[in-house]
């Protein structure tokens, strides 16, 4: 009997033992999940921080292009106005005639901190409504867009061809060889309006990408706060 005691309390003692061993382990394997998550939280804001980013330089980047056609645009009407009146030429048209002929803008938009996202793994943003939003725009929105933009932002090059004969190039300024003939230039005044078509159409593009992108930041936004 004593001999069945003392393996009962050795028993009692080893059970206990493992207890103690295996709540410690799972402590520890709690406290080791909770500083991963902390982590991972602590990256997932760093992502989010660096697509909002993302977003409010693209629309500062699209709303400074659009000024920029808009400037261009208004170089058109004045060009096109003295042609159309047949007025003589003075050295204030020189900019406004370099302006007139830039078909359109090259514009880059910026998209480091989705490859970060990606680079990390989809799944650091919790939110899967918003994640999907943002891969959503980047993989399938921005490329379609960027398509569209690229469309009608071609140079006619055989419009080029036309245009260098007829003016002495000088920095950002361009002086007519010879007003009268741009007087009676159907092609030349038909390209100009068609230029000025081309940029209407992409301030219009460029201007619903915009509340597109603003709409995206917001919830991004929206998440940060939280």
């Amino acid at each position: 009997m004593l001999t069945e005691n003392k393996f009962s309390k050795y028993l009692l003692y080893a059970i206990g033992e493992i207890l103690l061993v295996v709540i410690g382990i799972l402590i520890a394997l709690q406290i080791n999940n909770w500083n991963e998550w902390s982590k991972d939280r602590v990256k997932e804001k760093e992502v989010l921080v660096n697509l909002a980013e993302n977003f409010e330089l693209n629309i500062e980047a699209l709303e400074s292009d659009i000024e920029r056609l808009l400037k261009f645009n208004m170089s058109s009407r004045i060009v096109l106005n003295v042609l159309d009146n047949q007025q003589p030429f003075t050295d204030s048209l020189a900019t406004h005639f370099h302006w007139a002929r830039l078909p359109k803008t090259n514009l880059s938009l910026s998209q480091s901190g989705y490859e970060q996202y990606k680079n990390i793994g989809y799944g650091i943003i919790l939110d899967k409504p918003i994640s999907k939003e943002i891969i959503d725009f980047f993989e399938s929105t921005l490329p379609t867009w960027f398509n569209d933009y690229t469309q009608v932002n071609a140079p006619y090059v055989p419009f080029i061809d036309h245009h260098v004969p007829l003016f002495i190039y000088k920095r950002e300024s361009l002086i007519p060889i010879n007003m009268d003939q741009l007087y009676e230039d159907d092609y030349y005044l038909g390209w100009m309006r068609a230029y000025m078509e081309g940029r209407n159409t992409l301030i219009e593009i460029e201007s619903k990408f915009i509340k597109e992108n603003q709409r995206v930041l917001k919830l991004i936004k929206d998440q940060l706060n939280k």
